[in-house]
């Protein structure tokens, strides 16, 4: 009892906790203020300089001029000439036809839809795709061939108009009869290995409509 004594008023008194704190001086603390201000800074700068920069690499966008310009529309009907049944390459058929009217926009869609004609089904189909190797055309037309059946065999109720009547809907409803393509600078803004199909579903065609709708700046 007396040594426990004895050992307690000899041991040192505890430090308050205050006193264990590391303080950082004041001017340190205003001095990486600063410095984080400053980076921030330069970070937003560098922000909006990057922006532009992106901004500048298109070269197909449409001028700043054109920016709060009124919007206006302009509609064509084309006729394309009877094709024989598979898909066929009609971009420059199209800007051929609506060239005139794609040039009074900087910016804008055009919109295509084939239109059925009174005296043929609506059987054919409109899609984009590749428009350099016509090899994927002929490909594209024998996997059509093989997913949808034709002849005695096939399962189809609806056969008045002939067997290729019924495959030709169904083909029809698969790539769609609509497309919607941007305008720029008054051209048809695809990339280079683009273009429009027309994709023939009937062994006898006809001569087809496609209405082409524009609208923009």
């Amino acid at each position: 009892m007396l040594v426990a004594v004895v050992t307690s008023l000899l041991s040192p008194p505890p430090q308050p906790l205050i006193s264990t704190l590391k303080l950082r001086p004041i001017t340190k603390i205003a001095a990486r203020s600063q410095d984080f201000a400053t980076t921030r800074k330069n970070t937003f700068r560098i922000s909006n300089q990057h922006r532009f920069s992106v901004s500048n690499l298109h070269s197909d966008m449409a001028t700043p001029s054109s920016v709060g310009s009124p919007a206006k529309w302009a509609q064509k009907t084309v006729t394309i000439p009877a094709q024989k049944r598979g898909c066929h390459l009609i971009t420059s058929m199209i800007v051929k036809e609506i060239g005139n009217e794609m040039s009074g926009f900087k910016c804008g869609l055009a919109h295509f839809f084939s239109k059925k004609n009174p005296f043929c089904e609506f059987s054919l189909s409109l899609t984009i795709n590749e428009n350099y190797d016509s090899d994927i055309r002929y490909d594209t037309e024998t996997f059509y061939n093989r997913i949808v059946p034709e002849g005695a065999s096939a399962p189809w109720m609806h056969t008045l108009e002939g067997p290729d009547d019924m495959p030709a809907h169904i083909k029809s409803s698969m790539f769609g009869c609509t497309l919607t393509i941007p305008v720029t600078n008054g051209k048809l803004n695809m990339g280079t290995w683009q273009g429009i199909w027309l994709c023939e579903h009937r062994d006898s065609a006809t001569p087809r409509r496609i209405v082409v709708t524009i609208n923009g700046i």
